[in-house]
């Protein structure tokens, strides 16, 4: 009896080891330095499905520094835009979702770093349509947040900060494996530290308000002890 002969893979596989096989080269080699037959070779396809696929190489390269943290970030203040507590649970989830990708998110993050010091514009490109875009409305859900008539330095400080809470779980994984691993080892860790970075986002917020309102305090009381004569407080 003829053994049948094992299907061909469908086209949501192919182009999925296309893309595993992309990130792990690109994030090794470079743009520059990876030709798109080594690539087909790491996944088992041929050539010609990179171009029906991705068009070209640049292409690929885009889905696999795009694609590998499932998207852009996006947040919502709600339809008044002043939902802060809806603001901070969308941002930090979806900020911290592609770590439940386990080891893939290091080649991921070494394939972003690769391209800030080696750029094909697709830096450029993130930072001019998606994280100054997203940090201009957690800005503006700020001020409203801490009571700022509009953006001053201090709340751009604050924004930076709040983006600075689950940044470390990427920049610093390696400290955190040694450390702590338990905070991001596992879809429960990790869901109970999304959860705790929240809480401390709203810190942040109430602490930037509360100081607000302790410096207009005492500006109030010393503008008041300045426009009173010496002896009317006798």
């Amino acid at each position: 009896m003829v053994a049948t002969p094992p299907s061909p893979p469908d086209a949501a596989d192919s182009r999925a080891r296309l893309l595993d096989a992309a990130l792990r080269l690109f994030a090794e080699q470079g743009f520059a330095k990876t030709p798109i037959r080594q690539i087909a070779e790491a996944a088992s396809v041929n050539t010609a499905l990179i171009s029906y696929y991705f068009g070209d190489k640049k292409g690929l390269y885009t889905a696999a520094y795009s694609e590998s943290f499932g998207g852009p970030l996006q947040a919502s203040a709600g339809p008044d835009g002043q939902s802060l507590d809806l603001f901070l649970e969308q941002f930090i989830t979806g900020f911290m979702q592609p770590l439940h990708q386990g080891s893939r998110i290091e080649l991921s993050m070494r394939l972003h770093f690769r391209e800030m010091l080696d750029p094909t514009g697709l830096w450029e490109q993130e930072l001019e349509c998606e994280i100054k875009p997203m940090h201009a409305a957690m800005v503006q859900v700020l001020c409203t947040a801490v009571g700022a008539a509009e953006p001053d330095e201090d709340v751009h400080r604050l924004a930076l900060s709040i983006g600075a809470l689950p940044m470390q779980y990427y920049a610093h994984r390696d400290l955190i494996q040694q450390v702590c691993p338990s905070l991001a080892d596992s879809p429960e860790g990790l869901t109970a530290t999304t959860h705790r970075l929240i809480d401390m986002a709203h810190h942040l917020v109430a602490g930037e308000a509360q100081r607000r309102r302790n410096a207009a305090m005492a500006a109030t009381s010393s503008t008041r002890r300045a426009s009173t004569p010496e002896g009317d407080s006798l």
